[in-house]
């Protein structure tokens, strides 16, 4: 099956859609936050600078704050909708004192060259225009010894029945991207739905 356009925007800049997107996958990014805890703790991570790349509604960069309280995490995003939602989440939740969101462009990250000791990127690889220069600015941030973990959608089956899977990569097509960047050396995996690259 090809893979077909984007049918919603790249960069969510209404609340309707922010407010949307946030009900239809605040529990699915939640837990994606808390397997990356559960992978990061298992490989020996104790904290530190953390940036989430797409950081969206900031449930990733929430369920690390609470795994790892000794981090400090900024995350970034275009849609200024969804960092207002982001903001009022890590608001109730206390955590205004370990976790920044920033509006910025994840293909022109607003950082110093070795700044991070984790970086993480959910579900944008297949929105952004050029996700090699996503990967390049990555790379420059994240500091020689970082871990950093990305996961996607992945197009694979369900992308017969369900529509937005159609505008994903498949894991080959995301690990050929992969490849073609100068990110350091990782390993891919897959599940039903998505693939993941860990770099540990």
């Amino acid at each position: 099956m090809k893979q077909i356009d984007l049918f919603h925007p790249r960069v969510f800049n209404t609340r309707d859609w922010a407010e949307g997107y946030y009900k239809r996958n605040k529990k699915n990014i939640k837990n994606v936050g808390k397997r990356f805890a559960k992978l990061l703790k298992k490989s020996g991570f104790m904290g530190g600078t953390v940036l989430d790349v797409g950081c969206g509604f900031g449930s990733v960069a929430i369920e690390l704050a609470k795994t790892f309280p000794k981090s400090k995490i900024t995350g970034i995003d275009l849609g200024e909708p969804l960092l207002e939602i982001g903001r009022e989440l890590i608001k109730g939740e206390k955590l205004e004192n370990q976790i920044e969101l920033l509006k910025a462009d994840a293909q022109m990250l607003p950082f110093e060259n070795n700044s991070f000791d984790l970086v993480v990127n959910t579900f944008l690889l297949h929105i952004v225009e050029n996700p090699i220069q996503m990967l390049n600015e990555i790379e420059r941030v994240a500091k020689p010894e970082a871990k950093i973990l990305m996961t996607d959608l992945q197009r694979g089956f369900l992308a017969y029945f369900i529509k937005k899977f159609r505008t994903a990569y498949t894991s080959e097509e995301a690990y050929r991207i992969i490849k073609g960047s100068n990110i350091r050396n990782g390993r891919l995996s897959t599940g039903p739905f998505w693939w993941d690259y860990i770099i540990s």
